[in-house]
């Protein structure tokens, strides 16, 4: 679903900063300065992920994201738990498919879900371009989706923490929990809450295409929140936000033991070193039943 996250909101590169933009013109003296209004044509819910991740101008602005990290993250993966051993993947909130088609090229047979309709459609048309025949994809919540057990579920690129009730969220982790064969493995990989609110940018301006866009950041309680203006000279002001959950350690250790899930290790980064929370670029979980 946040993780193209997989390809998400902080989705990857985190929400707090700007490295997804990188290749992205800034333009200071052309963006606007823009304030709260209601005049705005599209604003934020609790449901903002239906609408932005189906959105065209979600693919364009992420459009300079490359597969640097996807690659390392999923060559981590294939080492950690092979295919030979863990033979059947879902892939939880597969967004575009970039870490569904890497899991296919490495022997798994891979199940993508996503609740975007257009994401699916991209992921698939991708897997048909590497002509791959392990792997399909099906539009499905990650709250409630349940397919045939699986030896590894996946959740990455922060495409975790969008609901706004915390329940919704453990849900998540049940359901995921819930897919797995008897010796099954979950990986999550998520944002790291203690460096984005050290690390946070509040104000970004880029120039997106023909568009202009003004990109504030701001935590609201247990919430990082990402919202996006765009001012396009013809369509007028359009504004999308991104809200990812800023859970810890502790959350996370009683949230899985719960769902039946024992946390056997907390990494910090896609070569798998130790996580610390005050360094880690992001929070790599792995459980097991």
């Amino acid at each position: 679903m946040l993780n193209e996250s997989s390809d998400r909101a902080a989705s990857d590169t985190d929400i707090a900063d700007k490295s997804h933009l990188r290749g992205l013109s800034n333009d200071m003296t052309r963006i606007p300065q823009y304030t709260k209004s209601d005049t705005l044509k599209f604003m934020a819910s609790e449901k903002w992920f239906e609408s932005w991740f189906d959105s065209p101008l979600y693919e364009q602005l992420y459009a300079n994201r490359d597969d640097t990290e996807a690659a390392q993250l999923v060559s981590w993966i294939a080492g950690k738990m092979p295919p030979d051993r863990f033979p059947s993947v879902l892939d939880m909130g597969c967004g575009r498919g970039r870490h569904s088609v890497m899991l296919a090229e490495r022997g798994y047979s891979v199940t993508g879900v996503d609740l975007s309709p257009r994401a699916i459609e991209k992921a698939q048309k991708r897997s048909e371009s590497h002509k791959l025949t392990n792997i399909r994809f099906e539009v499905g919540d990650m709250r409630s989706y349940h397919g045939d057990p699986y030896d590894m579920v996946c959740n990455l690129f922060t495409s975790f923490g969008y609901f706004e009730k915390d329940k919704d969220n453990r849900n998540v982790i049940e359901n995921m929990s819930n897919q797995l064969q008897g010796n099954g493995v979950l990986v999550l990989d998520y944002l790291n809450a203690v460096k984005v609110r050290r690390n946070i940018v509040p104000v970004e301006n880029v120039t997106v295409g023909d568009m202009r866009c003004h990109i504030t950041r701001a935590i609201e309680g247990d919430t990082i929140v990402k919202t996006i203006y765009f001012n396009h000279i013809e369509s007028g002001e359009v504004r999308y936000q991104e809200r990812v959950k800023l859970y810890g350690e502790e959350w996370f250790r009683e949230v899985f033991g719960s769902a039946g899930l024992k946390v056997s290790e907390y990494l910090g980064d896609y070569s798998g070193t130790r996580f610390i929370p005050e360094y880690s670029p992001r929070l790599l979980i792995v459980a097991g039943r």
